[in-house]
């Protein structure tokens, strides 16, 4: 099952964080299938609805990233969606 997971940033930060670097290794380390996206553009970001910033969104589903507390936190999130 394909994951799509998009970074939502705020658009004053750049591109290439190291949330997408963490992901990326999660997926490897737990044989899941993702596609990632990053956004910092504000009428990209403004559509899911958050005001918090990083925030990830899985699968339509959107979750605070400082939310998750450790890698395992997220491989449960990536998992349940």
């Amino acid at each position: 099952m394909k994951t799509e997971i998009k970074i939502l940033h705020s658009s004053c930060c750049a591109k290439g964080s190291p949330i997408k670097a963490q992901l990326e290794k999660i997926a490897q380390e737990n044989e899941l299938f993702v596609t990632i996206e990053e956004l910092s553009e504000l009428q990209d970001t403004m559509v899911y609805g958050t005001m918090s910033f990083p925030s990830i969104v899985v699968n339509g589903k959107v979750y605070d990233f400082k939310s998750f507390k450790s890698d395992a936190d997220l491989i449960t999130a990536l998992k349940t969606v």
